[in-house]
């Protein structure tokens, strides 16, 4: 690493209210605004957002990585989980404006704040937007590009616009499709293309 990139590093760790053990801050351009604690091991990538307004804060877990161009924009509550992987481009904003039930400009509508809770082990995908209120249990995987705005269960698979269960990553009707890709990566590493094995 060069001089600049450590002191890039140094200074943007430097913006954070507690920072755990290990972190890296691998890109630039990372604002850090307001309340926002890192665990151990946390990696920041490049061009990303952690915002806290108001009262707000944001929790990330041991283990934690925030992929490229990642936004959140806070007012009450973020806690992510340990060991939890935030993809590019995503969106979490705790607070909304109150669309429904008026005709009012939206500017002018009252702000709806609920806190956004991330589960240990999970995978946000790229292009995904949590929205108010969400909470997202321990294991669940959500695929790139949804929109999140209801809870989901450990171990789920979410996916869509708006999202909606598609699995649940244990589900034994799924194993005897994808046993052979197991064995064929527990004997190679990789899955063979076909007339290689």
């Amino acid at each position: 690493m060069s001089w600049l990139a450590s002191w890039r590093e140094a200074r943007v760790l430097r913006s954070f209210k507690k920072i755990g053990t290990g972190c890296k801050v691998t890109g630039i351009n990372i604002e850090v605004k307001g309340k926002v604690t890192l665990g151990n091991n946390c990696i920041i990538r490049g061009n990303v957002v952690l915002r806290t307004h108001k009262q707000g804060h944001i929790t990330l877990g041991n283990g934690v990585e925030i992929s490229d161009y990642a936004l959140f924009q806070v007012n009450d509550e973020v806690i992510i989980g340990d060991n939890t992987y935030i993809g590019p481009f995503v969106v979490a904003r705790d607070t909304n404006h109150l669309f429904q039930g008026t005709d009012i400009h939206w500017r002018l509508t009252p702000h709806i704040t609920e806190p956004i809770r991330i589960g240990k082990n999970c995978f946000i995908g790229a292009n995904s937007y949590l929205m108010p209120g969400v909470t997202i249990g321990d294991g669940a995987l959500i695929s790139p590009g949804s929109i999140i705005n209801r809870n989901i269960g450990p171990g789920e698979v979410w996916g869509g616009s708006p999202a909606h269960k598609i699995a649940h990553r244990t589900d034994e009707a799924q194993r005897p499709k994808r046993k052979r890709e197991f064995d064929l990566i527990s004997m190679y590493g990789f899955i063979p293309e076909e007339g290689e094995v």
